[in-house]
């Protein structure tokens, strides 16, 4: 069984060249933001940047796939968040509470996607 994709961007021109690659081929796009975009920019760069593409691609069905490093603090703020996956790396104590909260908001945390880098 082939395993999911995943593209990863930095920037919002990123995001609209690789919609419109992809606009007509797959159902399902998802967006994968590395760990060092969420920590330099904040959240509040990241509640921005999905409300904007929410509102600019409604027809499109768009996720979000967020690492959030080894911060657990982090971890819980962006479950919080208009996400749909996490990336965690942390020991299973850790990982059985913010699973435990993740189900609650609807958030699939450690998927196994392949990030395919967007130019």
């Amino acid at each position: 069984m082939p395993k999911k994709k995943c593209f990863s961007i930095n920037n919002f021109f990123q995001l609209e060249k690789l919609i419109e690659e992809k606009k007509n081929k797959q159902k399902i796009i998802i967006i994968y933001i590395a760990n060092y975009l969420v920590t330099g920019f904040g959240l509040e760069w990241l509640r921005t940047f999905i409300n904007l593409t929410k509102k600019k691609y409604k027809n499109i069905n768009i996720k979000f796939y967020i690492d959030s490093g080894n911060n657990s603090g982090l971890s819980v703020m962006l479950l919080k968040e208009n996400i749909n996956y996490l990336k965690l790396k942390s020991n299973k104590t850790i990982l059985g509470k913010i699973n435990s909260i993740s189900k609650k908001n609807k958030v699939v945390l450690n998927p196994n996607f392949v990030v395919e880098k967007v130019l």
